[in-house]
Formats: structure tokens, C-alpha cells, sequence
């Protein structure tokens, strides 16, 4: 059995009495570890009730950290303190409320098991040898298509580690009587598709409009190209999560509902859904042996997003100096 090393925290009035429900977790989260021959790892968990102080006080990288995200506030995070994530550290935003409820107990232990699976599939990506090296120049869209390729598989794959073994803690009781497992979709409910419909605009026309709009010099070529890759990866982010509520509660793939949509036609549905299709083919958390291959193949999955952004005229490469050069069509 690999050991586990853990170190709980508890800063700026976090809820006190949770260490002990972290110990429960931790353990649980080590078998699955152990299964998938996670490397060893030394984890710290962070209870705060001021989660922006938190994740900048940990972390070098965040320290423009804020918590607002399409579709919510970011609750936890992840943070690899060593790069091949040998050390990590989980931020958790428990506040002061007292829990009294189980759906508040239910989102809490969602919470921590998402940022357990980011922390697992972190440190297999690193024993694979498929996290890309930390980066000394200009990513080209290939480089940030591949990483966004593989963080937006994260979140699905997080998102249904936790709808596992949400199911071996509680039931829900429907007509006549029958008990079922409760489910990751029991606690969101329709709140991510509906931040998912609600922004569909926002792609297209969204997307064209922001190109068209610097090739009629109403904004710059840094606000354009920012703006639609860091679009893409807000829009992947939230789709992971939201197809996830919908695998969870057994309903169709989240784009189908939405296939009419010239944003799911044109650009969404060839993004997602190759990545989809590997997701569907392996394993929810795959091994360390078979962890190289499954991750290569979704991150071969960005050419699509290239090829997306292409197709509404934007592309990018490297110059002899290392320098990006974006070209506009």
C-alpha cells in the first residue's frame, strides 16, 4: 500500500469540527488511489473561510486569484505545489455556518472529493509523463488547446469520481417507495445547464462578432485573441461540468438538447465531443500503466479547438524568436 501523507489546516474563521470528516475522506480517496497506482504524494488540505486569501497565500501563480466563474463561485481548488504534484495542496471554502442539513453535508463532501480527484489525476498525469513542462516562451494554440483539452476531461472525470461515492452516503426515496442512490445531479440540480443555455448567444454570433469587431478596428488584436481562447476555455469548463450533472442523473449527452444551436453546430459539438467520446471509452480514473495513452488521446483532441478557431479566421505561430505571431484572416 503507497502511503498518503496528509496535513489539514484551518485559516481565516473556517467551520471548525471538519478535520476529522477530512481524515474520513482522505482515507477513502487513498484506496481509490492505491487502485490506480497513484504515486506516492504528501497532501495538505486547507479549510478557510476567506477562500481568494487562501488560494493566493498558497500559491505563487495565483495571486490574482479571484472566485467568480460562468456558472458559479469556485469553492475549491487544487493547487500542485510541486510541479509533478508530489505535493499539493486542496483549498476549501467551509466559512463559519453551522451544518445542519445533509444537503449542506452533501455539497461539502462533493466539494472535497471533486478537488481529491483533481489532486489524484494530477499526480498521475505527472507519473505518466503526459503534463506538458512549464512553460518558458509563447504557447501556441496547439500547446493551450491540448492542456485545455485535458483540464476541461478533468473536471467530467472529477465531477463523476465525487457522483460515485455521493451514491454510498445517501438515497433518495421516489414514488412507491423505491430508494435509488443519490445522485451529483439530486445536489446541482439544472443550475449548470442553465448557465450553459444562458451563454449560448455568447458563442455564436458571440464568437464571430468578437473576431469581426478587430477587423473593423473597434478593438484590439490582444482583447480579440484573449478573449475568444480564454472564452473557450470558460465555455469547456462549464460544459464538463454541466455533461457530467447530466451523465450523473443518466439523461443524454448535455449537447444534445442543444444541437440546433449554431453554437453547438458550428463550434461546440466539434470540440466536446471527441473529447466526450474518449471519456465514454475509458476509465473514470484510469490507471498509472494506461494513464499516458488515455490522456495523449484527449489531448489530441484540441486540434479541434484550433480548428475551430481557425475557422473563424484566427491562427497563430511561433517566429524565429520564439515571439506569437497572430494572424487574422
Amino acid at each position: 500500500m503507497t502511503t498518503y501523507a496528509l496535513t489539514v489546516l484551518e485559516e481565516h474563521g473556517a467551520r471548525f469540527g471538519l478535520v476529522g470528516f477530512i481524515e474520513t475522506v482522505h482515507s477513502m480517496m487513498s484506496v481509490l488511489a492505491n487502485e490506480c497506482a497513484v504515486p506516492e504524494m504528501e497532501l495538505t488540505v486547507v479549510l478557510t473561510g476567506d477562500i481568494t486569501a487562501s488560494i493566493r497565500a498558497h500559491s505563487d501563480i495565483e495571486r490574482n486569484f479571484t472566485p467568480e466563474r460562468s456558472g458559479g463561485i469556485v469553492k475549491g481548488k487544487t493547487i500542485g505545489v510541486a510541479r509533478d504534484f508530489s505535493e499539493a495542496v486542496i483549498v476549501l471554502d467551509t466559512g463559519t455556518e453551522t451544518i445542519d442539513e445533509e444537503l449542506d453535508q452533501a455539497e461539502l463532501l462533493h466539494l472535497v472529493l471533486h478537488e481529491y480527484g483533481h489532486a489524484l489525476i494530477g499526480r498521475l498525469r505527472a507519473g505518466a509523463g503526459t503534463r506538458p513542462p512549464k512553460p518558458t516562451r509563447s504557447q501556441t494554440p496547439d500547446e493551450v488547446a491540448a492542456i485545455w483539452a485535458y483540464e476541461a476531461a478533468d473536471e467530467f472525470r472529477c465531477d463523476l469520481i465525487s457522483n460515485t461515492l455521493l451514491g454510498k452516503f445517501g438515497t433518495v426515496t421516489e414514488g412507491g417507495g423505491r430508494a435509488r442512490a443519490f445522485t451529483l445531479a439530486d445536489l446541482v440540480g439544472e443550475g449548470y445547464r442553465d448557465a450553459f443555455a444562458d451563454l449560448l448567444d455568447q458563442v455564436h454570433p458571440g464568437w464571430p462578432d468578437l473576431v469581426y469587431a478587430y477587423q473593423t478596428h473597434e478593438i484590439g488584436l490582444d482583447e480579440m485573441y484573449d478573449g475568444l481562447l480564454l472564452g473557450t476555455s470558460r465555455v469547456l469548463t462549464l460544459i464538463a461540468h454541466a455533461d457530467a450533472v447530466e451523465e450523473a442523473g443518466g439523461n443524454a449527452p448535455l449537447l444534445t438538447g442543444f444541437a440546433d444551436h449554431p453554437a453547438v453546430r458550428k463550434i461546440l459539438g466539434p470540440i466536446w465531443g471527441p473529447i466526450r467520446e474518449v471519456l465514454d471509452t475509458t476509465p473514470l480514473v484510469p490507471s498509472l500503466e494506461e494513464f499516458a495513452a488515455v490522456d495523449k488521446a484527449i489531448q489530441d483532441c484540441g486540434k479541434h479547438m484550433v480548428a475551430m478557431w481557425e475557422s473563424l479566421g484566427v491562427s497563430a505561430h511561433l517566429t524565429d524568436d520564439d515571439e506569437l505571431y497572430v494572424s487574422v484572416r
